[in-house]
């Protein structure tokens, strides 16, 4: 089987995975992608919604028209996928709630954001949807940054340090903030249908997984105001808490305590900022440098909740 990196793992899959950093072919995967059967349910799920069951150790997303996708033990990755259905489509959630899941039970924490490489260590952006993560890090790399995760940063703990690792070699941006970073439209869609564009990184993509310095919450205003501050103890772990990617699926997997236990570790570690912005996106050259100067190179002594 070829053999992939992503999220800090090596992936040995039955498919070709297309656009992912290739891993030398010596070194023992950590998971391995098959295609195969999936069970229709799992024997005791402690929760389950429309299009998942869970349950410690096990957890099957259920995609109909697309694939089914049965996660075991954070080390193997069944894939049943549907009739005519194209490869990037079951790409998309692979490398999402697929491995989102699969993240949870290795017990490494998935950050809804996307990141970017400072000299310091890394920094990642925190939101809801269509707050502009990716956007934000699309504009940092403009200007010579290089990026390390977008959509998820995985984030582990070692010897007390938490680190984040590369992600996937390629930002995801919709046409209109594509056009706003560069110009320039990709010819390769996500997804048939969505006009929401592969911009692969290329040379400005981080290899090489490094300590995260900070995280900032993006939110939106629709006020003119534009600011950054620090928050204090308690609300850097509820900002890790709100935006832990599919933090949903935590609670089927039995890892609630697991997971606020990690949540703590890593807050007690980095500083958590959060930032507001106006809905239009135009004062984005702004945010950049604000959070140059109170992120980057930031005196954090006075916090707020």
């Amino acid at each position: 089987m070829p053999t992939y990196s992503a999220y800090g793992l090596t992936i040995a899959a039955s498919f070709p995975l297309t656009g992912l950093s290739p891993a030398p072919p010596s070194v023992v995967p950590d998971v391995v992608v098959r295609e195969g059967a999936v069970p229709a349910s799992l024997a005791k799920p402690l929760r389950q919604g429309v299009l998942y069951q869970a349950q410690p150790g096990e957890f099957l997303l259920r995609l109909d028209n697309i694939a089914h996708f049965w996660i075991c033990g954070g080390e193997m990755i069944t894939v049943e996928r549907s009739p005519q259905t194209m490869d990037a489509d079951v790409q998309v959630f692979l490398l999402g709630s697929a491995f989102g899941a699969l993240l949870h039970q290795r017990g490494v924490l998935p950050l809804h954001g996307s990141s970017v490489v400072t000299p310091e260590g890394g920094v990642t952006f925190v939101g809801h949807s269509g707050n502009g993560k990716s956007t934000l890090a699309g504009a940092f790399a403009n200007r010579g940054y290089t990026v390390l995760s977008d959509d998820v940063c995985a984030v582990s703990m070692a010897s007390g340090v938490p680190w984040a690792s590369p992600g996937v070699p390629w930002m995801r941006l919709w046409a209109d903030m594509q056009q706003h970073l560069d110009g320039e439209i990709e010819r390769d869609r996500v997804r048939e249908g969505q006009e929401k564009y592969m911009v692969p990184l290329g040379e400005q993509f981080a290899r090489e997984s490094l300590p995260l310095r900070a995280v900032v919450e993006l939110t939106v205003s629709n006020t003119d105001e534009l600011w950054v501050k620090p928050l204090a103890d308690m609300s850097k772990s509820q900002v890790l808490l709100r935006h832990t990617y599919r933090a949903r699926f935590v609670g089927g997997l039995g890892l609630e305590s697991a997971h606020f236990a990690q949540v703590m570790r890593v807050a007690g570690q980095i500083e958590v900022y959060r930032l507001r912005r106006p809905l239009a996106p135009s004062r984005l050259d702004e945010m950049v440098e604000l959070i140059e100067s109170e992120v980057m190179s930031a005196d954090t002594e006075h916090v707020s909740a």
